[in-house]
Formats: structure tokens, sequence, C-alpha cells
């Protein structure tokens, strides 16, 4: 117990510390997307054991409809989990989950199960090794990296939330979605997505089974890497 109680504790960067941050970043013309000084911090605090930050171009990405390795900023899963609300009946599942940052975070809560998907073994290696590291944080014990192509993924009939940091484009993206919504055909229920930096969120729409139900902001700076759309289905 008292190893959860720090473990929480950890996740929530130091008040006054992140307030002095604030304020340097307010006088300087920064974007949060970029390695800043918030950024280090809390990679300092919480990538301890899992090694997610740091960009990453891997052989798999070299394709069109492909993108590079890009972590979430770690205040975009919790605070879109806040605004949706989890629970033990729900499974989460990250779209191209890299190192598997997402995929942790997840893990914190408490889902029935969370997968992620990396079309990198090599990323998925790493993940896996994060996740083992960090096991004893995990309220969820049902947590697994499958390495696929997202267009080729089958998506699980309990998806209930899904994450997408801007994973693929293109034809790749079409076929997610259909698979998220021939997944729905196959088990009716209530599916969430949270869809970051969401470039194409017109063809999420444009499926005509989904609704716009939240727009977050990127951040401090409102950087728009990091800006989420949720979406539910119909």
């Amino acid at each position: 117990m008292a190893r959860a109680r720090a473990s929480e504790q950890q996740e929530r960067i130091d008040q006054p510390a992140a307030r002095r941050i604030r304020q340097a970043l307010a006088q300087a013309p920064q974007q949060l997307g970029q390695q800043k000084p918030l950024g280090r911090l809390a990679n300092r605090i919480l990538d301890r054991g899992l090694n997610t930050a740091g960009d990453s171009d891997q052989p798999e990405n070299a394709v069109p409809g492909r993108t590079r390795y890009v972590p979430s900023a770690w205040h975009v899963l919790p605070r879109a989990l806040h605004y949706l609300g989890v629970s033990e009946r729900d499974t989460f599942v990250d779209f191209g989950c890299g190192k598997g940052r997402v995929v942790h975070q997840a893990a914190r809560r408490p889902f029935r199960r969370v997968v992620g998907v990396e079309i990198s073994p090599a990323l998925a290696e790493i993940a896996r090794a994060g996740l083992a590291a960090r096991r004893h944080q995990h309220r969820c014990r049902n947590v697994e990296i499958v390495v696929a192509d997202l267009k080729d993924f089958r998506v699980p009939d309990d998806l209930t939330i899904g994450y997408l940091f801007d994973p693929v484009s293109g034809e790749a993206f079409s076929a997610v979605l259909q698979r998220i919504v021939d997944s729905i055909d196959r088990n009716p229920r209530r599916v969430r997505l949270i869809y970051v930096r969401p470039t194409l969120g017109s063809q999420v729409l444009a499926t005509g089974r989904f609704r716009l139900v939240k727009e977050q902001r990127g951040g401090l700076r409102d950087a728009r890497i990091y800006r989420a759309a949720i979406f539910e289905s119909l």
C-alpha cells in the first residue's frame, strides 16, 4: 500500500517546481512539442525504468502512411481518462504504442485489459521491458504488447477505449477505422476514441458511426501536436 501511494505521488509533478517552470515558459517563446524544461522534468520523474523518452525512426516506419515514434506528453492520457472515466469493465487499446508510455499509464488505472499494438519489434521489446519494470505499479494485471501492422490488426470485440496518437494516415487509417467499426458490429457497445493530433478527425466522423464529444487543448502553450479529440460511437 505504501509503495502504491509513493508511486502515485511520483506521478504528480512537484507543484512549486511546476509553477516555476510554467512561469519560465511563459516568458520564453518555446513550443511544448520540443524537449523543454517541463518535459525534461516530467521525464526525470516519470520515465525511470520505462525509457520511453526520445523520438525514434524504425525501418517499419519508412513506408508511406506510417509515422515515426514520438512519445505522447505525460498529461494527455490522464486528462482524457479523467474526462471519460474508467471502470473494470473497460478494455483499452493503444494503436501504435511505440515504447509503451501510454500503455503503462493506462495499466495504472483499473482497466479490465490493456493492449498496445506496435509494428516495430524493437520498440515492442522496449515497451515490454518497461512494463515489466513497472509492473508493481499496475492496477490492471492483464497487459500485453502485440506486434502487428495496424491495418491488419483485428480489433478486440471488448475494446471500449482506443488511443491513437496520429499513428498512420491514408489507406492505413481508413483500414483501422473500418476494423473498429467491424468490431462494434460484431459486438454492439459504446466505444470512445482518444485521437491525439487529430489531423484526420473528419474521417472518423465520415464513417457515420462516431460523434465528437470533446476537444482538449495541447497543454500549457496549446501545442498542436498534443491536442486531442474524443469521439464516441453512435
